[in-house]
């Protein structure tokens, strides 16, 4: 047991020491943990803003599956809040974390003993929530194992103490934790509903976590917080989700080998110096050919100009014009500029201008974007010679730059606005070319402003198209209420009139007529509209004011609820344009079962009857019918399950497919909304104007002609390197 010193002991109590010791942190220390609880929460957000209408469609198709009304609801309530609060929600769930991360920081080496005061029993909710925090925190953490490790290192080396997995403030515990309670200070969210919303959350996260944390590692690497970790971390395949989120390229899934995982860039360089035959101890410029210089150095000459050699004369590389393209790196190989090269270098030069090779064989990128891509050869061959981590870094200066003028090729459509973003592109390229010698800041900065341009015409177009499939989507969505609108509205009768003793009159005027009301209604606003459940309620009031009135509160809430009952039933009718025949005749009858249900004991009196053959006659008129089902993709294809069926299921919003036509012609296609009832995907162009509209079978039909093909948002370097490591490893087999 700690006792308290007096205060003018001399003895100093060793336990008070090392804790108050340990909780100094420096002013430094804490900026870095606060802005990686920024870099966290801020990465988080904008992956689940970017979801945002994958979730609200994932909660509609549940709710559309659940058998029973009260799940249904659960779903709808949490769609609905996400439809129309998602920005007060994630701003809560910021709140939350910031919050929670702060506490922790301030009362981070409190005593974690057990409290007996604090011991109660687990209601079932609380045994959900935390049985919902457990399986959302496993499955991040299972996904960001390799990142995980080393942030845990690293926090641990940060604040001077080991740190528990679900202590760790910057860990998916806490996350959770306070994504509930972020959900949770929405007044309008029931429990249940407040963990579906947090089940969509984890299944977002789960694929964008991992992206997350590399980007803080990285952080705390660049700020000397222990090295690059790769000892001992588990190898894993990212899901493409991940890969995209973290790269800028665009590359049609079918070409070559892209399934090929690039090997880690140590393996790589150990290759090439296998290539040379163990020349790597010659270093830069130790071929000796030409006493004096170098290979970089040529380089550099060559950059700007023609280079002269002596006892060689001039060398000139071709000029690269605004629309070629050609490899000039393999007439560089044959010139006497290589004999300032070592074997090393040479293996070098080659693997840069295969990579080169696979860049210019790419089809998902422009030829004119392509021509840009050429202009840069000389000084990318020059950066890979000065820092040969760009053949080991996904995220390289060099790398990010190519990377992201790929990753333009979706915004590049042949119109005005095309020419000018390509203008911009020119206009980069140009200045790296122009002010490159030895210092790759130019890159960072060249890959910056692409990078940022690339996510300013991805935000750009994704708003264009919200509000431009905005009138398609509703379409859809009330062809799909068309479809369940006369099982909603017959179950629901159903459910009102189950076990109750109501009259045949009025029984049959619920399933004939007000069924039809209610189907109408729910075509044109769906379950959540007001119509359609003021005339559900509507029906419920009719079935109870008949049954017989026993007690005289029952009596005085009959008489109180009457005139407000039969003025909507009265509307009802019209709106559902009744002969007028048979609305007087119902009305007249529902004075009698009135009268008839407020008399304990008296004899009932008859009800009113229209002759058989006259009720016929008016049954036969016609009426007013329910909204038709627009008409989406008639030609629909059989359906076919396999990869090509699962590669559509596959695509989220925001994926882009080419398309390509008879005439030989393409066209760039960006997912915009997807249907999972019908099964029908939204597409808009590049500039998120025109759409159309396609099926689940017929996607993956033209998906297995080839006349789909998926554009995988990657890494169009580390896709080269991949092929690159194939192809020398078959080198060295042969």
């Amino acid at each position: 047991m700690e006792h308290e010193m007096p205060d003018n002991s001399v003895v100093v109590n060793l336990n008070q020491f090392e804790r108050a010791r340990r909780s100094q942190l420096t002013a430094e220390t804490l900026a870095l943990l606060h802005a990686c609880r920024d870099l966290l929460i801020e990465g988080a957000a904008r992956g689940l803003t970017r979801h945002t209408e994958a979730m609200e469609n994932a909660l509609l198709a549940m709710a559309e599956r659940s058998p029973l009304l009260n799940e249904r609801n659960i779903y709808y309530n949490a769609q609905s809040i996400l439809n129309k609060q998602a920005n007060e929600l994630l701003s809560a769930c910021k709140d939350a974390y910031c919050k929670a991360f702060d506490t922790f920081m301030q009362g981070r080496d409190k005593s974690a003993g057990l409290n007996l005061d604090d011991l109660s029993l687990l209601g079932d909710q609380d045994f959900e929530i935390t049985l919902a925090i457990d399986k959302a925190t496993a499955r991040m953490r299972y996904n960001c194992a390799e990142e995980l490790v080393a942030l845990e290192a690293r926090t641990t080396k940060l604040m001077g103490r080991e740190v528990s997995e679900n202590e760790n403030p910057l860990g998916p515990r806490q996350l959770c934790e306070a994504l509930l309670d972020g959900i949770s200070r929405n007044p309008l969210l029931e429990g249940p509903a407040r963990l579906a919303l947090l089940n969509q959350f984890d299944l977002v996260l789960t694929t964008e976590l991992a992206a997350i944390y590399q980007t803080i590692n990285r952080h705390l690497v660049d700020r000397g917080i222990l090295p690059d970790l790769k000892a001992g971390t588990k190898a894993r395949t990212r899901s493409a989700s991940a890969a995209g989120s973290t790269a800028g390229l665009a590359a049609p899934a079918s070409s070559g080998a892209a399934g090929a995982t690039p090997a880690p860039g140590n393996d790589m360089l150990r290759l090439f110096e296998q290539l040379a035959g163990g020349g790597a101890g010659g270093g830069m410029g130790s071929g000796g050919g030409i006493p004096g210089f170098s290979l970089v150095d040529s380089l550099t000459q060559l950059q700007s100009g023609p280079l002269t050699l002596p006892g060689v004369g001039s060398v000139e590389l071709p000029m690269l014009e605004a629309a070629s393209i050609r490899n000039v790196l393999r007439t560089l190989q044959q010139s006497p500029v290589m004999q300032a090269a070592s074997p090393l270098d040479a293996v070098l030069v080659d693997a840069v201008a295969m990579l080169f090779d696979v860049v210019f064989d790419e089809a998902a990128i422009p030829d004119r974007l392509k021509a840009q891509i050429a202009r840069l050869q000389i000084p990318v061959l020059k950066a890979a010679m000065l820092d040969r981590e760009f053949f080991s870094q996904a995220r390289h200066p060099v790398r990010r730059m190519l990377d992201a003028i790929a990753g333009l090729s979706v915004h590049l459509p042949d119109t005005g606005a095309g020419n000018v973003r390509l203008e911009a592109v020119a206009t980069v390229v140009s200045r790296v070319i122009d002010t490159f010698d030895k210092d790759l800041a130019v890159f960072s900065s060249a890959a910056d402003e692409l990078e940022a341009m690339c996510a300013e015409l991805d935000d750009a177009i994704e708003t264009t198209a919200e509000t431009s499939l905005q009138p398609d989507i509703d379409q859809i969505r009330q062809a799909e209420r068309a479809e369940l609108a006369p099982v909603v509205a017959h179950d629901l009768v159903n459910r009102a009139l189950q076990e109750q003793d109501v009259p045949d009159t009025v029984r049959e005027f619920l399933r004939r007529d007000w069924a039809r009301l209610l189907g109408t209604d729910y075509i044109r606003e769906g379950e959540q509209g007001a119509h359609f459940n003021s005339h559900v309620e509507t029906m419920r009031e009719l079935v109870w004011s008949v049954q017989a009135k026993a007690d005289m509160d029952a009596r005085l809430m009959l008489v109180r609820i009457l005139p407000g009952l039969l003025k909507r039933l009265r509307e009802g009718v019209v709106e559902l344009d009744l002969p007028q025949k048979l609305s007087e005749n119902f009305f007249a009858t529902l004075v009698i079962l009135h009268a008839n249900a407020v008399r304990p004991n008296a004899q009932p009196v008859p009800l009113p009857e229209i002759p058989a053959d006259e009720m016929a006659a008016l049954l036969a008129q016609p009426v007013v019918a329910t909204p038709p089902a627009p008409a989406l993709d008639a030609s629909a294809e059989p359906a076919v399950e396999d990869e090509f069926t699962e590669r559509a299921h596959a695509l989220n919003k925001g994926d882009w497919v080419e398309f390509h036509y008879e005439d030989g012609t393409f066209r760039w296609a960006r997912l915009g909304w997807v249907s999972h009832v019908r099964n029908t995907y939204l597409f808009s162009d590049q500039d998120g104007m025109n759409s159309f509209s396609i099926g689940l079978n017929r996607l993956a039909d033209k998906l297995r002609r080839g006349e789909a093909v998926i554009v995988e948002r990657k890494s169009i370097t580390e896709s080269a390197f991949g092929k690159l490591m194939k192809m020398f490893r078959q080198k060295l087999g042969s």
